[in-house]
């Protein structure tokens, strides 16, 4: 009784915590676009693998760790029609995450130069407490057999969808992320949960001030239940189509920088820092690193 007591107050808090995130955060849509809305799963940069990793709050022991990789190509037995895919894993402290989810889009012409997007996505969500974390205290003394014990929740079917906006160099899409149906449960305990529905708008626009020089300024609005809403502006510049620097701010008070470039023909990589001006430098840095292949085009250098 007392073991089953003590896991219900953990994932009490658990759940508690996850009402308090959102979906992990990535800062990496310059490359991949696909990562911000699966409306561009095969429409833009399709064949494109991205493999990405961040790291969250790197002065504070136990930040966030995110490692992501998505792919989204043309499908093409349906006109129009896109797919993708992406596994995210993220770890915070005790608590873990896993996403795998895939994705189909279709694109519809409405006018001359004026296209609309649809995209759904489809996967499974599942997350764990690590104890083994949580009591590494050697003065904190408790019942062994509850040390190594890492209570796992049950697979639980998620669901997304977008709509996106196309004309010439403008595109804007709202996307609804975690839609789930119903309670899922742990393995170990008695305890229902449900993991957050978020939602997300975007909107961009790549401005050709010459044959050499791009400049892309986006917005973002993130917010979802229990989520407090987020406003985001970035923008990036382009060189050539082969090197950018980006410059970023989300509130409250976190600012951005980003570097990247075509390393090879189909080979690209590229670097975002956050720092936050409300704590100390050093406490809250966030780092994230990508690298993107084209592999059509990869296959063809090589």
């Amino acid at each position: 009784m007392k073991r089953y007591l003590l896991l219900f107050h953990l994932i009490l808090l658990s759940t508690l915590l996850l009402r308090a995130q959102q979906t992990p955060l990535s800062e990496n849509y310059f490359m991949d676009s696909y990562s911000l809305s699966p409306s561009y799963a095969g429409q833009v940069n399709p064949g494109l693998l991205v493999a990405g990793y961040r790291s969250d709050w790197s002065g504070i022991a136990g930040g966030p760790k995110t490692l992501t990789i998505t792919y989204n190509d043309l499908l093409p037995v349906v006109n129009n029609a896109g797919i993708g895919g992406k596994i995210i894993y993220d770890r915070a402290g005790i608590f873990t995450q896993l996403y795998v989810m895939s994705s189909y889009s279709y694109k519809v012409k409405v006018a001359d130069d004026h296209f609309i997007m649809f995209g759904l996505s489809a996967g499974i969500y599942h997350n764990t407490i690590n104890l083994t974390e949580y009591y590494n205290d050697p003065g904190y003394l408790i019942d062994p057999s509850l040390v190594n014990l890492d209570v796992k929740s049950k697979i639980k079917f998620m669901s997304d969808f977008s709509v996106a906006y196309n004309w010439k160099n403008l595109n804007a899409g709202f996307l609804f992320s975690n839609i789930s149906f119903g309670d899922a449960s742990y393995k170990e305990v008695e305890l229902k949960y449900n993991p957050l529905s978020n939602f997300r708008f975007h909107a961009s626009y790549k401005h050709d001030f010459s044959e050499e020089w791009s400049v892309v300024p986006l917005v973002i609005i993130r917010g979802g239940k229990y989520v407090r809403s987020q406003f985001e502006a970035a923008a990036q510049v382009i060189w050539t189509g082969r090197v950018w620097g980006s410059l970023a701010f989300r509130d409250p008070g976190i600012f951005g920088i980003g570097l990247g470039g075509r390393i090879i023909r189909g080979l690209c990589l590229g670097y975002n820092f956050n720092l936050s001006s409300n704590v100390a430098l050093n406490a809250f840095n966030s780092h994230e690193i990508s690298l993107g292949i084209d592999i059509k085009e990869f296959i063809r250098q090589k």
